[in-house]
């Protein structure tokens, strides 16, 4: 899971869950738990050829290997307990010569103890987790992937790229140097009492002319379209809800969901990059005079355009002054029924109340794509036992271990529990719906670039929350002033 934009929205997202996994061959029944903040549905998944074939390949690889320990580093929480009761017992059994010591700290004190050792060429962790906004402060500390065995094919796109490489100025190119551990998708969720009623269905087509399927929706006006529908005929309060809290970071996740997509539609700012400028992402382009950074594409037309359907989006649900919708209380208001559904990250799914998300699907956002929400795990370039490490990294996101994580990062895996029909047919389609988002996760606002610094976020969430409350009232205004604190900051950086 991610701590995205708080630095880890995973903090959030992890909670404890209970998944039975019943191997058919009928030689081990065992039960584990993987303890995230919020805990995701519980599902019984087979074992598959996938899985032996995985168990065989990763087998074959240790056996000249001398007894060694690894240690891995991470926050509390981030995965940390998946790891502890699932992950490293499989390994160790499979791997007897190699033993995994896991050492856990605060998120508050993660940060500064994981900067000390690698200013110090400390070889006291070997395998240490990073986030999004984090990865550039990691990323001169880490050892290239590419050569390390790792099925990249086979892990989550969209998430991979807004994180896991390093774009490495002086060859051009980008570098593995960070594997996924974890991702959560900002996507829609829709309320299919509503949204399979036959009634409403042709009354919605016949007033506005396109289906009220979510997944055939291609721009943002469509969901501004069904807002006005669901709260002009009365069957909602409000519309779809949308982050717009100034406190946290909601604005700073929400905001580049909308954004993503007249970035991808405007050639002359996106020139074709789905993911984004290489090592800046979906809020620059080009390059200026300078060369020292590239140009700010917030007072173009693409943050304009953004900026105002965000603001038209936030116009259907409570005012942000009164009561704004934020991260945590998000899932308590959609389980209200106030609204036809929620732009949310997929793994709040849980903390909605059980009588009205079992009535809940997924959908990727108009257009069809997904933010993304990971974190990774690297290798100290410092460590002494890189082969012992690759293979951990090698054995987690394979099929066989991510079929028993609530949110796996392999695609095999997804795949294995969206055809497995012993899991009720709702909750295969959730994830149908994340797999699919997932793969074009780009809505990301870039890694490793001067953009994560926290004054910088702070002029973005400052001006749009200032035009969201109509305390300016000039898109164009707001989008120059807050780029033109964004240059100076970045002058200043740079200088």
């Amino acid at each position: 899971m991610s701590k995205k934009y708080k630095d880890s929205v995973s903090m959030k997202l992890l909670s404890s869950i209970i998944v039975v996994i019943i191997i058919i061959i009928g030689v081990a029944v065992f039960s584990i738990y993987y303890s995230n903040r919020q805990k995701i549905s519980t599902t019984t998944i087979p074992s598959t050829s996938t899985t032996n074939a995985a168990s065989t390949q990763t087998t074959t690889s240790s056996t000249a290997l001398s007894p060694q320990t690894i240690t891995v580093f991470m926050y509390s929480g981030g995965g940390a307990n998946f790891l502890n009761s699932t992950v490293i017992p499989m390994f160790e059994k499979q791997y007897p010569n190699i033993k995994v010591k896991l050492i856990t700290v605060p998120y508050s004190q993660y940060f500064s103890a994981a900067s000390t050792a690698f200013q110090a060429g400390s070889s006291q962790y070997d395998i240490v987790l990073y986030t999004h906004g984090s990865a550039y402060q990691f990323w001169p500390y880490l050892l290239p992937l590419n050569n390390s065995g790792i099925n990249v094919s086979d892990l989550l796109t969209g998430a991979m790229a807004d994180g896991g490489y390093y774009y490495n100025p002086t060859t051009g190119k980008n570098e593995m140097v960070g594997v996924l551990f974890g991702s959560s998708f900002y996507i829609l969720a829709y309320n299919t009492k509503l949204f399979n009623n036959t009634q409403i269905q042709q009354e919605f087509y016949n007033e506005y002319h396109f289906s009220l399927n979510p997944w055939t929706w291609k721009n943002w006006t469509q969901v501004l379209d069904a807002d006005q529908f669901f709260v002009s005929h009365n069957i909602t309060k409000y519309g779809f809800l949308i982050a717009d809290s100034e406190s946290g970071n909601d604005i700073d996740y929400a905001f580049p969901a909308v954004y993503y997509w007249y970035y991808e539609n405007n050639i002359t700012v996106s020139n074709g990059l789905l993911s984004g400028l290489p090592g800046w992402g979906i809020y620059f382009y080009g390059i200026n005079s300078s060369g020292k950074f590239p140009k700010i594409a917030l007072n173009s037309s693409v943050g304009v355009q953004a900026l105002i359907t965000y603001k038209e989006l936030v116009s259907y649900e409570p005012s942000p002054l009164q009561l704004p919708i934020s991260y945590d209380n998000l899932p308590d208001l959609i389980g209200q029924n106030i609204s036809p559904g929620a732009f949310m990250w997929n793994s709040q799914i849980d903390a909605i109340p059980k009588n009205y998300s079992k009535y809940l699907a997924f959908a990727p956002l108009p257009g069809g794509y997904a933010e993304p929400g990971p974190t990774f795990l690297g290798i100290s370039k410092f460590s002494t036992h890189v082969q012992a490490a690759e293979l951990f990294l090698q054995f987690l996101v394979s099929p066989q271990v991510q079929v028993l994580s609530s949110v796996p990062v392999s695609k095999m895996a997804f795949n294995e529990i969206i055809s497995n029909s012993s899991i009720p047919y709702l909750i295969r389609e959730r994830y149908n719906a994340t797999l699919i988002a997932s793969q074009k996760a780009y809505a990301g606002v870039g890694t490793g670039v001067p953009s994560q610094i926290p004054t910088l976020t702070t002029y973005l969430v400052d001006g749009i929350f200032s035009y969201l409350t109509n305390q300016t009232t000039n898109p164009q205004e707001v989008m120059n002033t807050i780029t033109q604190k964004w240059i100076n900051a970045l002058q200043a950086y740079y200088s």
